[in-house]
């Protein structure tokens, strides 16, 4: 019934493009060149980039940062190496405050102890059902998959990764 749910609100709540007709995902993006400049998901974010962070784009026009946002953890508590996304929800919505958001995190170096819905995976593929969102930055595109409702994940042609949403919004003193 949650799967179901998160459909309903991905379809009433954006244009969505499943990845192809039959509902498989391609093996990599559609007009993907082979050699993207050596460009990984990880390049976007290595060093994370302070408030406000990457500029996103959706369908061509530019995103407030409320609706979505990819920033470094504060420095003052030493998460500066951890990447905070920011996410309107439902999808589409500028947020006013954090239960209109959730929260997803890049943390590889374990630096973050608290919790998570999922686990972080680096270099790994889409579901079978994942659906673009049309949020993108420069070749990054933000996917979200009805099977994984917990998670974000983010693409730049082959190369995939999937951030875990944080179980309550992560901030620190």
């Amino acid at each position: 019934m949650l799967v179901a749910g998160l459909c309903l609100m991905l379809i009433s709540a954006c244009e969505i493009t499943p990845s192809d007709q039959q509902g498989r995902r391609p093996a990599v993006a559609e007009g993907h060149q082979p050699a993207l400049a050596g460009k990984t998901v990880a390049s976007f974010f290595s060093p994370a980039q302070p408030f406000p962070g990457l500029a996103w784009t959706k369908d061509g026009h530019a995103v407030d940062g409320r609706e979505l946002n990819t920033i470094a953890g504060p420095s003052h508590c030493a998460w500066e190496n951890v990447v905070m996304m920011h996410l309107g929800w439902p999808l589409g919505t500028v947020s006013q405050t954090s239960a209109e958001a959730r929260q997803f995190i890049r943390d590889p170096g374990g630096i973050l102890e608290q919790g998570f819905r999922e686990k972080l995976a680096l270099h790994t593929t889409l579901p079978f059902d994942a659906l673009a969102t049309g949020y993108r930055s420069g070749e990054l595109q933000l996917w979200l998959a009805p099977s994984a409702p917990e998670s974000v994940f983010l693409r730049v042609g082959d190369d995939v990764e999937q951030w875990p949403r944080a179980k309550n919004m992560i901030a620190c003193d």
